[in-house]
């Protein structure tokens, strides 16, 4: 499993970033960050500010929280 966070352009929708998290970046990590789901995988979660701001520091970017979007999710690492 690949963590992953995606950001999607408020006006228009459009996906315009995707950030893999690192591999060190587990369920239980998400678990944390979004809270005891029992459907952490297979969802979308959005991000709040705060906890945009608890994955920054693992980003391969800066995030633009007032132009995008920003959501966690796990996808198939095969």
């Amino acid at each position: 499993m690949i963590w992953v966070v995606l950001g999607f352009d408020r006006n228009s929708a459009s996906m315009v970033v995707e950030w893999e998290l690192p591999a060190s970046f587990t369920e239980d990590d998400a678990a944390q960050l979004i809270g005891p789901h029992p459907d952490l995988v297979g969802s979308s979660f959005p991000l709040s500010e705060s906890q945009l701001a608890a994955v920054t520091p693992l980003l391969e970017g800066k995030p633009d929280g007032d132009r995008i979007a920003y959501f966690l999710e796990v996808q198939d690492g095969s």
